[in-house]
């Protein structure tokens, strides 16, 4: 084999039938590779050889080739491993490549964007987890590494992290098990995940991308090609994440120069439509009415952007005080007649409390009330009911909106009150898909729970609950 390298390739290359025979050669320092034929056995003698030659490449070759091996060899510090017998092309390749890179002039890349994100690292070989974070040392990213993975779930639940590196074979929770928790988390449902793994089939990289990886690494691996591809992902999301901060702050900024003047129309609209009210020009009275529900949507819409930045943004603060919750839902009633009106719809509300006296922020709740309120109206029927009933046990009290479906009942529970989630191109309508997001917001964070029930299909039915204390 040495022979036929020589012949094909360069003399600066040299192969070694077992790894004892590196003692016996005299020029190592005059190669630049060297290619040893392997049992696996004796790996420690490496440690060394690498460290009197450290511009020495070394690579091992066996007919037989497992996991637990190529990760015994990454220990001593070999990057690669490929079966016997081999093409020598593989080594003309190496050379043409060590060549373009000596050629090329070093580029600076400035990582300064990158300092403070935060990147998990999970793999049960210690030696594996130290390398990665080496590796990923000088770019002033927040790492943290674990061992075991059970551990890691717990912080998963705990803190918000930017990436994740996962190893795929782990003992009790796989790396695919772990990606599953992420993405059902809070905080790290949407954060970036690749995995890292001796594995390379096909079927188990497909699996990865279907868990929502960005990347599948195998390994062994070249540092300096993981390094670079975990950066540029990194300054990916942070480009991604500056242009949907400025279109927030542009949507945010636009909303709110548009809130003063359509408060206003509203105004105006609510003082003509008194003055029509005893009048006998139906035409002119349902032209305004239907001006008023125009106006009154685009209210709803505009409060909707501007509390979806702010809680996006964390700057909303509550502010709670001690309201009726019967009056805030008589009231809500009240400023939603017309939209109700126009499609023939009435409310019917049943109050079962003896006090509905809560601790509550009074414009946030009647935000989440009309939200429900016109969440109902907009998807049901003409001339139907719109039945809506407080109640209360020993820690909360119980709102419930019901009403009858449009026959559209794909109605996904888990996914309804996520940001943009709407049914409107299904029901032929114009939706946000922000109303149902933010009242599970509001909601939450005066420490109640929102639900939707859809067991009869018939029917829709919304329920949160309030604190009483």
């Amino acid at each position: 084999m040495q022979k036929l390298i020589e012949k094909s390739c360069d003399k600066k290359v040299l192969f070694l039938e077992n790894i004892n025979g590196i003692n016996s050669v005299k020029d190592l320092s005059s190669r630049r590779l060297c290619i040893i034929k392997t049992n696996f056995q004796d790996l420690h003698i490496l440690k060394d050889l690498m460290k009197k030659y450290p511009k020495l490449e070394v690579w091992l070759t066996s007919e037989r080739i497992s996991k637990k091996e190529i990760l015994a060899a990454n220990r001593f510090g070999v990057k690669t491993v490929i079966p016997y017998p081999f093409d020598t092309k593989i080594i003309s390749n190496f050379f043409n490549k060590k060549s373009k890179k000596e050629q090329e002039v070093p580029v600076c890349t400035c990582h300064s964007r990158l300092k403070g994100l935060k990147v998990m690292i999970v793999d049960d070989n210690r030696l594996n987890v130290e390398l990665l974070a080496e590796t990923l040392a000088s770019s002033g990213l927040d790492i943290t590494t674990f061992i075991n993975p059970h551990d890691a779930a717990e912080a998963v639940s705990k803190e918000k992290f930017d990436l994740f590196l996962l190893d795929v074979m782990m003992p009790e929770v796989s790396g695919f098990d772990l990606a599953k928790i992420i993405r059902t988390s809070v905080l790290n449902a949407d954060a970036l995940i690749m995995f890292i793994s001796a594995l390379s089939d096909s079927d188990t990289k497909i699996q990865g991308y279907d868990l929502g990886s960005c990347a599948y690494i195998e390994k062994p691996f070249d540092v300096n090609v993981v390094r670079s591809q975990i950066f540029n992902t990194l300054k990916t999301k942070c480009l991604n994440d500056a242009i949907n901060r400025t279109k927030d702050d542009f949507f945010a900024m636009i909303a709110h120069d548009l809130k003063s003047p359509v408060n206003s129309e509203i105004a105006a609209l609510d003082l003509l439509m008194r003055s029509y009210e005893n009048s006998d020009d139906v035409f002119k009275r349902d032209i305004v009415c239907d001006i008023s529900v125009a106006t009154r949507y685009m209210k709803n819409l505009i409060d909707n952007v501007l509390n979806k930045y702010k809680f996006d943004n964390n700057r909303t603060v509550l502010s709670k005080e001690k309201h009726s919750l019967n009056l805030l839902v008589i009231e809500s009633i009240e400023e939603t007649k017309y939209l109700m009106r126009e499609k023939r719809q009435k409310a019917v509300f049943n109050n079962k409390t003896r006090k509905s006296n809560a601790m509550v922020d009074f414009l946030e709740i009647k935000r989440v009330l009309h939200n429900l309120i016109m969440n109902a109206i907009e998807n049901s029927p003409k001339d139907t009911a719109i039945e809506m009933e407080l109640s209360e046990n020993k820690k909360y009290f119980v709102f419930s909106i019901k009403n009858e479906t449009n026959g559209y009942t794909k109605i996904n529970p888990d996914e309804i009150f996520n940001k943009f989630m709407t049914y409107a191109v299904e029901n032929k309508r114009v939706g946000s898909g922000l109303g149902l997001y933010i009242s599970k917001k509001i909601v939450e964070a005066h420490g109640g729970t929102i639900k939707v029930d859809i067991k009869n299909p018939k029917f829709v039915r919304f329920v949160f609950t309030l604190p009483k204390d």
